[in-house]
């Protein structure tokens, strides 16, 4: 075979363990062509190395655009307390507000809001999950606070303060 790096420079290079059917498809793209197997060769290598080389450099983007996210998210994250793992547990607005961040309950059986406003959802609660029973007072706008929660079995209104 031969491998051009101009017209006048030409290379007799032996390659082993090419595959047999491989050499054929080649040798018949040559020919349908009017090529040499040489050029037909020297196209495929040349094609290789660019997949190669614009896979490395896709990988790469790839690689950075994760970092980048991880680095975000992280950085999110140092701004949200998470409460969790807990059977009962009862907060009122004064506590909620003196975290001055955003809240998330998550893994709760029973929890209760006491004494919070619609702002303060807004403010101060992020989400809701996997609780059993929600118990939040009747002055809460309970679509606002159910946009909040995922995977919330129950949701009790009350007018009294628990």
């Amino acid at each position: 075979m031969s491998q051009e790096n101009n017209e006048n420079n030409k290379k007799t290079i032996t390659i082993r363990g090419v595959d047999e059917k491989i050499y054929r498809k080649l040798t018949e793209i040559a020919r349908s062509s009017g090529k040499t197997i040489g050029e037909v060769t020297n196209q495929a290598f040349k094609t290789f190395l660019d997949i190669s080389d614009a896979a490395k450099r896709t990988a790469s983007g790839v690689v950075e655009s994760g970092k980048t996210f991880i680095e975000g998210f992280k950085e999110g994250m140092g701004n949200l307390i998470i409460i969790s793992d807990i059977d009962e547990l009862s907060v009122n607005k004064e506590e909620i507000m003196q975290t001055s961040k955003p809240i998330a309950f998550k893994g709760i059986k029973k929890l209760s809001l006491v004494g919070i406003s619609d702002d303060d959802i807004e403010k101060y609660i992020q989400e809701i999950s996997d609780v059993d029973e929600l118990i939040i007072p009747s002055s809460v706008n309970k679509l606002k606070l159910l946009q909040k929660c995922r995977r919330v079995k129950r949701v009790v209104v009350q007018n009294n303060p628990v």
